[in-house]
């Protein structure tokens, strides 16, 4: 699972990035702490489905689209 935490977390940084949102705006949208939101952009904090939901449905993408390809 290791080798899938750090390119998910840069899709996420991606993701936030192109929306010019900051990590505390994506904490507030997705109610998801800005402390875990970081440790997941740089691989280094699992995340569960839920929480990875809630994250890509604030960033209006899906969990498909997400980890595809990884």
């Amino acid at each position: 699972m290791g080798d899938v935490l750090i390119p998910l977390g840069q899709r996420i940084r991606d993701l936030r990035i192109a929306r010019g949102w900051r990590q505390i705006d994506l904490a507030e949208h997705s109610g998801v702490h800005e402390v875990h939101l970081s440790l997941l952009e740089r691989g280094k904090h699992e995340v569960g489905v839920q929480r990875l939901k809630d994250i890509v449905t604030a960033l209006d993408s899906s969990l498909s689209e997400i980890l595809k390809g990884l």
